[in-house]
């Protein structure tokens, strides 16, 4: 955050112990995994992300992110992290955000645990519409976000050309027509507002009223803007709209005014990468553009390294006219 370099021979000195530490707990009893343990690997693959190769060790946070699925999947999937157990819930909300939005940023990437898991079937009605405040969205969003992420997988192969552009006149299969469709349904009741309830408990009781108001304006908004975002990745990467149709538009607008709702260096404004890029990317207005890069801008300011590259990404979308799918290597959008 001070633009100074990073401590790295302290940091190797502190971390030399982290990597045999961990196989070694692997070894040990491998159907057995720990808190501790899927902490770790949570972790670095959070590390890796925003401040990649800090342990100066070649592995990429989607290797991070792939053990870490491994291991849930070893201690039951993400049913068996429920809200009983506070640790296990808290690790399991921290990975479904790295593993949703992981899978999202690029056709490369793994398909996410499974849109099942994050459904809200596995979920009670107290939990369906409320926001986590750790993701910044609704427990019924994650699984959404989830089945977007696989039903773009199923349609990239025949989406886009060898050359990186889309194919002209390509349409999606009517099964995944018919999918999308229930699967938009979905994400636009999340808009609608109607029994989506704040779940969050934790701020300060020193905290003003006017910060408690801002509290809940920020995250009533974040939440509409992950489902504005999700919107985008289904009319462009599963249904194939043009960049210039008028509700992949009305998504970027809406998103580009929801960013007012965000103050300006709160912790609310460095969870919306995600939303930004994907409204970033479909853009047409210079000024709508100049907007997201702005804010784009503000979150470098938090120390996430990534950030400059995201950025770029979206500018080389604008100058090339292709897809960011296309273009992506291996960039993180959260």
């Amino acid at each position: 955050m001070l633009n100074h370099p990073e401590p790295s021979n302290r940091i190797a000195v502190w971390v030399q112990d982290v990597f045999p530490k961990l196989r070694e707990a692997l070894n040990d009893d491998p159907n057995t995994v720990s808190d501790s343990t899927l902490a770790a690997v949570i972790m670095m693959a959070s590390l890796e992300v925003i401040s990649s190769g800090t342990f100066e060790v070649p592995v990429s946070w989607q290797s991070h992110l792939t053990m870490a699925r491994q291991m849930i999947i070893q201690r039951g999937g993400p049913k068996g992290m429920g809200r009983h157990d506070r640790v296990a819930y808290f690790l399991s909300r921290w990975f479904a955000y790295l593993d949703v939005l992981g899978s999202l940023s690029g056709n490369k990437n793994d398909t996410p645990l499974g849109s099942f898991y994050w459904s809200s079937e596995n979920a009670s009605a107290d939990e369906d519409f409320e926001i986590d405040c750790l993701m910044g969205f609704t427990t019924r969003c994650v699984g959404s976000l989830a089945r977007v992420s696989e039903l773009a997988k199923r349609c990239e192969p025949q989406r886009i050309d060898e050359e990186g552009n889309v194919r002209e006149g390509w349409t999606p299969s009517p099964e995944i027509v018919e999918e999308a469709v229930e699967l938009r349904h979905a994400l636009e009741e999340g808009l609608l507002g109607r029994n989506i309830r704040k779940g969050c408990n934790h701020r300060s009781s020193t905290s003003s009223e006017s910060e408690g108001a801002w509290d809940a304006t920020e995250i009533y908004a974040t939440n509409e803007l992950f489902h504005w975002a999700g919107l985008i990745h289904l009319y462009r990467r599963v249904l194939g709209k043009p960049a210039m149709d008028h509700e992949v538009q009305q998504a970027v607008r809406e998103i580009v005014g929801l960013l007012y709702k965000i103050r300006r260096g709160s912790t609310a404004e460095a969870c919306l990468i995600f939303p930004m890029f994907a409204a970033g990317c479909d853009a047409q207005d210079e000024g709508q553009r100049e907007k997201i890069i702005e804010r784009l801008r503000s979150v470098e300011g938090f120390g996430l390294n990534h950030v400059p590259k995201i950025s770029t990404l979206m500018k080389s979308v604008w100058d090339t006219g292709k897809p960011w799918e296309s273009l992506v290597s291996g960039e993180f959008f959260g």
